[in-house]
């Protein structure tokens, strides 16, 4: 449950330029909107590629929707996992590495993206390097699934 306050979201995909700094930019207008000031959310990739943009397509699709997908990609660090409360990964690969970086008694703050937001035991396909339909597919996924997580958050449910 959401008590405390500066709860901090950390939302993890590969190489943090596509789903995870998508989802991070759509759940902070969801949370503005929402008027929920005290949730700190973030996002980092597993693959240590350095700083890099952000994914082109990805970026242009944010843009056809409404959104501005800015910044440089984020390697995950040990500090970085253990300052969330809640760390989203959106394929069970990226829980594995996770799993290979934090302790143990923290593996319970994992969740996979598909299952928090829609109840679906299943991973999120990468759009990277892939056309711009399944950008947009992938992108209308994410955001409807921050959307879910937002209000499940507003309901103290998360």
């Amino acid at each position: 449950m959401m008590k405390k306050n500066n709860y901090k979201i950390c939302f993890v995909c590969t190489g943090n330029a596509c789903r995870s700094p998508f989802a991070e930019c759509v759940t902070k207008v969801f949370l503005n909107k929402e008027g929920l000031d005290n949730i700190e959310v973030y996002s980092c990739g597993t693959l240590d590629w350095g700083e890099n943009p952000r994914d082109e397509g990805m970026c242009h699709v944010a843009k056809l929707m409404g959104y501005e997908l800015t910044g440089v990609t984020t390697t995950m660090t040990r500090d970085l996992l253990e300052k969330a409360d809640l760390i989203i990964v959106f394929e069970t690969k990226h829980r594995n590495e996770i799993t290979r970086v934090l302790d143990y008694n923290q593996w319970n703050k994992i969740s996979l993206f598909n299952q928090l937001a829609f109840g679906e035991n299943k991973d999120m396909e990468d759009p990277h390097m892939q056309s711009e339909t399944v950008y947009k597919r992938i992108a209308t996924q994410i955001k409807k699934g921050c959307e879910q997580l937002v209000q499940h958050m507003k309901m103290g449910m998360l």
